[in-house]
């Protein structure tokens, strides 16, 4: 536009002011006059008498009316304006996290039903339903391994925002996982989920024990959320086989506590499982104030099938403090460009137990492994505990801490850099049943492994990256350190 035209166009608004004014009508309000019109009416009648007269939800193909019924029973409930129009909300709320729809209207009004009360109310969500088949392929890094996968879901299968998902990786530790679940919201909440699942997934160990290990199985999970957390509650049949021993396999020696040719061959589980997690940290990856606290328990044998049982739990926490930073980073032209991040000190712990309710051994598949980049750094991958040459044979019963101190860079403070103070330590143990607690905390403390270092992290959005030079302090009897530069890649770090 040439600046004339923009002057006659000024010149013009001018005139249809003045004119507007001349005539005694005020200019339209602004969208923020007009907002704070509409909050100020929202607040004078908040408490008014009001109720839901009817509801109806459009746009809608596939899912069942039953189930819509469900999700939206609680709108009706309300007994002033407020209480309606917050109703109102969690239920759009409610429809959109069921991950069915692309999006969810409301259009409330006062009823036009000629036999309604005076303070009764219509509402009208509109809705758009998500595709139907949905298409996934990717790669995903995880703890200390990385794939490439693909699935199918089929979204709302039976129209109540039923998932049916099959899918399929092959990765560096997983050598290739199948998988096809089922799953349905409980009582149409999008906070609670069952499923069924089938699985197949063959792992290969031979980085650090020489046995590739092949498990199959079905299942029936329960994933719910509570006021404290997340809960997931799952019953497992799994058979498992251990094979592809490489000829260095290693046999029983002495009082070795199992040995892999030893435990070649099939094992059969039935277990029942429990995972409580709650998670306060501002960021899962790198934290820098809150706290997380995850418990899991396991009892296999239930039902007097199969030929594993035990009993096995977990736990694992952290917190997070940050110390200094908060001021605001200015580029070369005075622009804000960051909040200059400060000192974060964060301490770690993990620690389990496993206890087998018959007279076998523990299998190596079940015993909790430790050492590692992601775990107690400066020790090679399952580095840490009881082994026979080159295989690491795993625990029945560990604890592990650490302590880090994530600092900014000079310079480097608006990039996702940190530099990286810590000491690692632990110790994983055989352990049987009726062993006394006090025998059993004295082997715990006798000989830690313990190792500190210094490094730097990058935060990527999807995994974190360290580079830490790893300086062993203690070792204890087979332990295979790793002194020098050690690189970890995963999500959950010590």
């Amino acid at each position: 536009m040439h600046r004339d035209e923009i002057d006659r166009t000024s010149c013009t608004l001018m005139e249809d002011d003045k004119a507007h004014n001349a005539a005694g009508v005020p200019p339209p309000p602004s969208y923020e006059e007009a907002a704070f019109r509409m909050f100020g009416l929202l607040n004078a009648t908040a408490s008014q008498p009001a109720h839901l007269h009817s509801l109806r939800v459009l746009g809608t193909e596939r899912t069942r009316e039953s189930f819509l019924k469900n999700v939206t029973a609680s709108t009706f409930a309300g007994m002033t304006v407020a209480d309606v129009i917050n109703n109102v909300q969690d239920t759009a709320e409610k429809l959109q996290r069921l991950d069915i729809f692309d999006s969810v209207n409301v259009i409330l009004d006062t009823s036009r039903d000629p036999f309604a009360a005076r303070d009764a109310l219509d509402c009208v969500l509109q809705v758009k339903e998500k595709s139907r088949f949905f298409l996934k392929t990717g790669t995903e890094i995880g703890n200390g391994e990385g794939n490439m996968n693909g699935s199918i879901t089929i979204r709302n299968a039976l129209g109540g925002a039923e998932m049916l998902e099959t899918s399929a990786s092959f990765g560096t530790r997983n050598s290739s996982a199948f998988q096809f679940s089922l799953s349905r919201p409980v009582n149409a909440s999008p906070d609670a989920r069952v499923d069924i699942n089938a699985h197949s997934v063959v792992r290969n160990n031979m980085m650090f024990s020489s046995h590739e290990e092949l498990a199959r199985g079905v299942g029936a999970r329960f994933k719910g959320l509570s006021n404290w957390g997340y809960h997931e509650l799952s019953y497992d049949v799994s058979w498992r086989t251990i094979d592809r021993v490489a000829e260095h396999g290693s046999l029983r020696f002495f009082c070795m506590p199992c040995s892999i040719r030893n435990q070649a061959g099939h094992t059969l589980k039935s277990s029942i499982s429990h995972i409580f997690f709650r998670d306060r940290r501002d960021d899962s990856l790198l934290p820098t104030k809150g706290y997380h606290l995850r418990l899991t328990q396991e009892l296999a044998g239930v039902g007097s099938l199969g030929d594993t049982k035990y009993f096995k739990n977990e736990v694992e926490a952290s917190t997070s403090h940050q110390f200094g930073g908060g001021e605001l980073l200015h580029d070369e032209d005075g622009n804000i460009k960051a909040i200059a991040p400060g000192y974060v000190l964060t301490l770690s712990a993990r620690g389990g137990l496993l206890a087998t309710l018959n007279d076998k051994e523990a299998s190596i598949t079940d015993r909790f492994m430790l050492g590692g980049p992601l775990s107690i750094r400066g020790f090679r991958t399952c580095g840490v505990g009881p082994r026979d040459k080159k295989d690491s044979l795993g625990g029945d019963a560990y604890w592990a801490t650490g302590l880090s101190l994530i600092t900014p860079l000079p310079k480097l403070a608006d990039k996702p850099l940190r530099g990286h103070l810590f000491v690692n330590a632990g110790t994983l143990i055989p352990w049987k049943t009726g062993t006394s607690a006090a025998d059993t905390a004295q082997a715990l403390i006798r000989s830690p492994s313990v190792a500190t270092g210094f490094g730097i992290i990058y935060h990527h959005s999807v995994a974190r990256l360290e580079l830490n030079f790893c300086i062993p302090l203690t070792v204890a009897r087979g332990d295979q350190f790793k002194r020098g530069f050690q690189l970890g890649l995963g999500l959950n770090f010590m």
